[in-house]
């Protein structure tokens, strides 16, 4: 017959429930007798439960932790190289700082790379992955892109690909064809030569030793220009839209000037003019430089296979800046149009070369303002050291400037 819930179970008289008999007189009375028993009871069980407790806070360890502490070892690895390079540069190379990442951020970035699964794996994995372009480790970024695209294609994607070169990395960002970040990246080594020929600057970058970045997304449409992006703390980046991702070629079919463009923005990295309420030049700066490589490129397009798919020579040109009737006015630095008229007979009077040297001679004796380490320059100061390296030229520069 099965027991009725009412009914009172074996033991309950006598309090037998695997402890020495006794009876229930007093809850107090019941302790107290019962020690002993009581308390090798509860180490059996409390020496049980922590060993479950330490096995269940190790599994959550692996799999929540981990990742995210190894990810930040490697990332905070990596930040403080470039902050002590930023503080301090000199001659130091990225490639001279990455060899100095300690074993232990290697270690704690195979940890990740081993670790099978964990819900916190894929970002970790992208926060890897951002540090390891900040310091051009691309072995690194190479093998955290592979594991990612095993644990999140999606995140893979967003994180995108990069090929570096000496003087730069390209970041594509979006499903581009084979070939296409090679392709842009023989452009950009096209028009840094090209600057080089042209103008002779010393330096691109904010920060010397760092590489360029140049940030390439895939957009459904260009709907911002590409522009020099300043934010960034240890380096120089453009970020640079694009709406085509089988080949890079410009003028677009909407319009869009991206070669020029490209030109334009690296003018903007070599030097800003007055300061971040004054933009002394008037914008007329970068749009100086990017007509004058683009003429100087198209005269070079049959010998580079990159360039030849760019025209923008027929709409962008100094040959063209010179004829339009906006720019035929006296220079000076008071708008736009007579900015472009000082530089521009600055150029046919002194040269380019000469308008390198007098920026490197400013770099050199620290005359150059710095707003989060961007060079920001004054044509007062731009006078002066123009006549001190081109001494021969101090009349030229005395009619373009006005005496």
């Amino acid at each position: 017959m099965t027991r009725g819930w009412r009914e009172k179970p074996p033991g309950f008289e006598t309090g037998n429930y695997g402890f020495p008999k006794v009876r229930l007189r007093s809850i107090r009375g019941a302790f107290a007798m019962n020690a002993p028993a009581m308390n090798r009871l509860v180490r059996r069980l409390w020496r049980r439960m922590g060993i479950h407790l330490a096995a269940l806070l190790a599994v959550v360890h692996c799999a929540w932790g981990a990742p995210t502490q190894d990810a930040n070892a490697y990332v905070e690895s990596i930040a403080r190289i470039n902050t002590a390079h930023l503080r301090q540069p000199g001659k130091t190379t990225e490639a001279q700082l990455g060899a100095a990442l300690p074993i232990s951020a290697k270690t704690a970035l195979k940890r990740v790379l081993d670790m099978k699964a964990a819900p916190d794996l894929a970002a970790a994995l992208v926060k890897c992955g951002e540090a390891a372009l900040d310091l051009d480790l691309m072995q690194d970024f190479a093998a955290i892109r592979t594991k990612l695209a095993t644990v999140s294609p999606a995140d893979a994607t967003r994180l995108g690909n990069a090929v570096s070169r000496p003087r730069f990395i390209v970041r594509g960002i979006g499903e581009f064809k084979e070939g296409y970040l090679d392709q842009f990246s023989d452009v950009t080594d096209a028009i840094l030569a090209a600057y080089d020929e042209v103008f002779g600057f010393a330096e691109f970058s904010k920060v010397p030793g760092k590489k360029l970045r140049i940030r390439v997304h895939l957009e459904p449409a260009i709907t911002k220009p590409p522009h020099f992006a300043p934010q960034f703390p240890w380096h120089s980046e453009i970020d640079f839209p694009v709406a085509d991702g089988q080949q890079f070629t410009s003028p677009t079919p909407q319009g869009h000037f991206l070669f020029y463009g490209l030109c334009h923005e690296l003018g903007h990295v070599i030097a800003m003019w007055g300061d971040l309420k004054t933009m002394e030049d008037h914008h007329a700066w970068a749009h100086y430089t990017g007509v004058v490589i683009v003429e100087h490129l198209a005269k070079a397009a049959q010998d580079k296979p990159a360039l030849q798919t760019l025209r923008d020579t027929r709409w962008r040109s100094l040959t063209l800046e010179r004829a339009i009737p906006a720019n035929q006015v006296p220079p000076g630095v008071k708008d736009t149009a007579s900015v472009m008229a000082l530089l521009i007979s600055l150029h046919d009077s002194v040269g380019p070369k000469a308008m390198g040297m007098a920026l490197n001679r400013l770099d050199e004796q620290n005359k150059e303002r710095r707003v989060n380490q961007v060079r920001y320059y004054g044509f007062a100061d731009f006078r002066k050291a123009l006549e001190t390296v081109a001494p021969d030229k101090r009349e030229a520069i005395a009619n373009a400037f006005g005496k």
